[in-house]
């Protein structure tokens, strides 16, 4: 029983990532929420979920996403533990990000510059 301690703590910390629905906030600009664990990149992860999630959204339409704004921001946990004697711990960072992006049809143009 004490090794369950030890196996379920790590696993809650880690979890997975997810992303909320996409909301439309007029004038042709979209928003959607993502949170990522520790191990799936904290702030970072939580970007990429959120703009998988917004490009998702745009390819059944057709076009692509253009992100406007980023805010992410790291989520700190913290675990204690132990057994016989010895204490052990940590904070792991979390990450939430707020998306804001709009929608382009079509290809982007050539400017002529490399």
């Amino acid at each position: 029983m004490k090794n369950f301690w030890l196996l379920v703590g790590p696993i809650a910390l880690t979890g997975c990532a997810m992303a909320s629905d996409v909301m439309d906030t007029g004038n042709g600009t979209y928003m959607v929420s993502a949170h990522a664990a520790p191990i799936r990149g904290g702030a970072a992860g939580a970007n990429q979920v959120a703009y998988d999630a917004a490009r998702k959204y745009r390819s059944g339409k057709g076009g692509h996403a253009v992100v406007l704004e980023a805010g992410s921001r790291d989520v700190y946990q913290g675990s204690v533990g132990g057994s016989n004697g010895s204490f052990g711990g940590g904070v792991f960072a979390a990450g939430n990000t707020d998306l804001r992006f709009r929608c382009e049809n079509g290809t982007q143009s050539s400017t002529g510059t490399d």
